[in-house]
């Protein structure tokens, strides 16, 4: 806000300066350019940016529209809103079911929406919820097999605890090299799943 004050001061003594030199052609312009930087920088300093995004006073907004979540996971849907009821639902209560605090519950693989009710305005958030075909695998030296993600994830990144156990390639594909237990992780929009590979 101190800062907002001083640039209020310099603006002010530019708008002078410009006035005892009788400057018209550019005096208009110079004006609407410091307002603008003056509000803006008020604006900033006023609390109304939300993360990313700005956020308007009094609106109402959810903290996530779109989450991925592990089969099993719960997760805490917010609405930002001002001393009014809100109830939830969900589109497909077979892959996630809300209860009325808004705490979400991923049951079984696939996509829906959570829906949040304020009044006669519906805020959405879409919820995938995601899982790993293995949990355990068993391996012989020189068997491969192929990690696949359940549920709507098209990215995906795979790692091996111990490549000189069991490798893994970019399209989940685990190959055993020598005895031993590996892990292998894979990660989805920041969704960790993990796979236990016993080579023998």
């Amino acid at each position: 806000m101190r800062k907002s004050i001083c640039m209020f001061y310099v603006a002010t003594e530019v708008i002078m300066n410009i006035i005892k030199n009788n400057n018209k052609s550019l005096k208009g312009i110079i004006i609407l350019i410091i307002v603008l930087v003056v509000v803006f920088s008020l604006y900033r300093n006023s609390g109304l940016f939300y993360r990313n995004g700005i956020i308007l006073p009094f609106s109402l907004h959810l903290n996530k529209q779109e989450v991925y979540l592990v089969k099993g996971e719960e997760f805490r849907l917010i609405v930002y809103r001002i001393n009014k009821r809100v109830s939830f639902h969900s589109t497909n209560f077979r892959v996630a079911g809300v209860n009325f605090n808004g705490r979400v519950f991923a049951y079984q693989t696939g996509k829906t929406f959570i829906v949040a009710k304020v009044g006669n305005k519906e805020l959405k958030c879409r919820v995938k919820v995601i899982d790993l075909n293995k949990e355990q695998l068993n391996l012989h030296v020189g068997e491969s097999y192929r990690l696949g993600i359940k549920g709507p994830a098209f990215f995906a990144k795979y790692k091996s605890s111990n490549p000189s156990v069991a490798s893994v390639n970019i399209f989940g594909k685990v190959k055993a090299k020598s005895t031993g237990i590996t892990t292998i992780t894979v990660n989805v929009k920041g969704k960790i799943l993990r796979c236990s590979v016993t080579v023998r």
